[in-house]
């Protein structure tokens, strides 16, 4: 198993090199090879975890499904080649969504 490592640095703190490591894994990846791994890393020193959620990437999620996919690369073509887009000033936009909200 690869886990995504995003960061890995020294830095010298009292006198002492220190190393900081920031991995991204999905819960599921957590075993004991991820554990081990750890263990080579920092041998037998003390450590701190921190976790913290990765916020969803809302295009990737959307691009795993091929019916959206497709809409989107659609929507992007559309968008390079100046097709079916729709233009209006903030006024025309503000009248607009008006118009719609009293409906």
């Amino acid at each position: 198993m690869v886990f995504k490592v995003l960061k890995i640095c020294k830095y010298i703190c009292n006198k002492e090199i220190n190393m900081e490591t920031v991995f991204r894994l999905n819960t599921s990846e957590i075993n004991a090879e991820f554990l081990t791994t750890l263990k080579t890393l920092f041998g037998k020193r003390e450590i701190e975890i921190t976790v913290t959620e990765v916020p969803v990437d809302e295009t990737s999620h959307l691009l795993k499904n091929p019916k959206n996919k497709a809409h989107l690369l659609e929507a992007i073509d559309e968008i390079q080649k100046d097709k079916k887009l729709v233009r209006f000033t903030g006024n025309e936009f503000k009248k607009y969504s008006s118009a719609l909200l009293k409906k």
